[in-house]
C-alpha cells in the first residue's frame, strides 16, 4: 500500500481502535497510556504512516479547537450535527466553539473573522441562508484554515463537504404520498435562494411528473421557514375550493406547524391530507397523529466532518470530496392511510 494512501483510518482499523484513539496517541495526549502510544506509533511505521507529517503538524502550535457555525442549535437537525462534531473532538482531545449565524450572512463573516483571530485548528460550517457570496469562506482556504462545509455547502469552496441527496429525499417523499393515494400534492418549500431547496423543489417537482399528476403554481410555494409564513401559506391552501390532500413540506419544523394549523381547523389527518416532512425531530413522533418524515442523518454528518478535520490537523493529504449520506423515508400517521 502507498504511504500516502494511509490514513488514521487505517491504522485504526488493524489495531481495532477509535480512530479519535489514533489521532489523541499521535498527538502525544497524556489521556492516552504509553504503551498505547507505542503500539500505535509502530503499527503507523509498519504501514508507512508519516510521523514526520504529524510533527510538522504539531510545531504549526495547535490551539486544539475547532470553530462551529451553524444558523442555529435549536433547530433538531443542527443540534445532531454539533453533538456528532463534539463527540468525536472529545474522544480526540480537541475543544469545540460554537457559534449561531441566525441565517445572517454578516453574522456570518464575523464569525469567521472570530474563529480566524482565535486560532482554530479547523472549521466546520453550514451556511446561512442569506449566504450567496462565499469570498469570506475562500480567505479562510487561503489563510490554510481546514475547512469542512455541511448540508447547506458551496460548490465554488474547494473544501470538503458532506451532504445528503435532497432530491431524492423530496422524491420519495411526494412518491409515498402518491401510492398513499394523493392526487392534489402541494409543497410547501423554502427560501428559492437556498440550493438545498432547490433541490428539494425538483424532487416535488419530477415526483409529480413521473406520476402524471397535475403542478399547480398555487400548490408549490415558497417560504422562509417562519411560523407566519407558513400560517400565511396553509391558509390559502384551506380556503381553497379543492383543498390539497397530500402536503410535502421541505423542513421539519414547517411541516410541525402546518399539520398543527391542519388538525385545529377539523381537518383529519391523514383521510383529508396527509402530510410528509423533509428532516426529522423528536416531536414527530409524539404529536397526534405522529408526522411522516424523510430522516436525516445529523449526528453521523457532524461525525463525518470531525473525521475530516482530524485528518487535515495530522497534516493529511484528503481528497476534496462531497460525500452523500443516506436519507430514510419514516412513515408515521400522518400518510398511512
Amino acid at each position: 500500500m502507498a504511504k500516502t494512501t494511509i490514513t488514521i483510518n487505517d491504522i485504526a482499523r488493524d489495531l481495532n481502535v477509535a480512530p479519535s484513539t489514533v489521532s489523541r496517541a499521535l498527538n502525544n495526549s497524556n489521556k492516552i497510556s504509553e504503551k498505547t502510544k507505542d503500539l500505535i506509533r509502530d503499527k503507523a511505521a509498519e504501514l508507512g504512516y508519516d510521523l514526520n507529517m504529524v510533527a510538522s503538524s504539531l510545531s504549526r502550535k495547535q490551539t486544539n479547537i475547532i470553530g462551529v457555525m451553524v444558523p442555529s442549535v435549536n433547530r433538531h437537525f443542527f443540534s445532531q450535527v454539533v453533538s456528532g462534531i463534539e463527540d468525536l473532538a472529545y474522544d480526540a482531545g480537541y475543544r469545540i466553539i460554537i457559534a449561531q449565524t441566525n441565517e445572517l450572512a454578516e453574522r456570518e463573516k464575523d464569525i469567521l473573522t472570530l474563529f480566524n483571530s482565535t486560532r482554530v485548528d479547523g472549521i466546520i460550517a453550514c451556511l446561512s441562508l442569506e449566504t450567496s457570496d462565499v469570498t469570506h469562506f475562500s480567505k479562510i482556504l487561503k489563510n490554510g484554515i481546514p475547512l469542512v462545509l455541511i448540508d447547506r455547502v458551496s460548490y465554488e469552496l474547494d473544501c470538503p463537504k458532506i451532504v445528503v441527496d435532497n432530491h431524492e429525499g423530496a422524491f420519495q417523499a411526494v412518491s409515498h404520498l402518491v401510492r398513499s393515494g394523493c392526487k392534489r400534492i402541494a409543497h410547501l418549500g423554502g427560501p428559492m435562494g437556498c440550493p438545498v431547496f432547490k433541490e428539494r423543489s425538483k424532487g416535488y417537482l419530477d415526483a409529480m411528473q413521473k406520476a402524471g399528476l397535475p403542478i399547480h403554481a398555487k400548490y408549490h410555494l415558497s417560504t422562509d421557514l417562519s411560523t407566519r409564513d407558513v400560517q400565511e401559506a396553509m391558509k390559502v391552501w384551506l380556503s381553497m375550493p379543492e383543498t390539497p390532500d397530500g402536503i410535502f413540506t421541505s423542513d421539519s419544523h414547517t411541516g410541525l406547524v402546518a399539520a398543527k394549523i391542519a388538525t385545529e381547523a377539523g381537518i383529519r389527518v391523514p383521510e383529508e391530507i396527509s402530510f410528509v416532512a423533509f428532516g426529522d425531530d423528536p416531536a414527530h413522533e409524539y404529536i397526534t397523529p405522529s408526522l411522516s418524515s424523510i430522516e436525516v442523518p445529523g449526528n453521523e454528518m457532524g461525525r463525518s466532518a470531525m473525521q475530516l478535520i482530524l485528518e487535515q490537523c495530522l497534516g493529511e493529504s484528503i481528497d476534496v470530496q462531497t460525500i452523500i449520506k443516506p436519507i430514510q423515508l419514516i412513515i408515521r400517521s400522518s400518510s398511512f392511510r
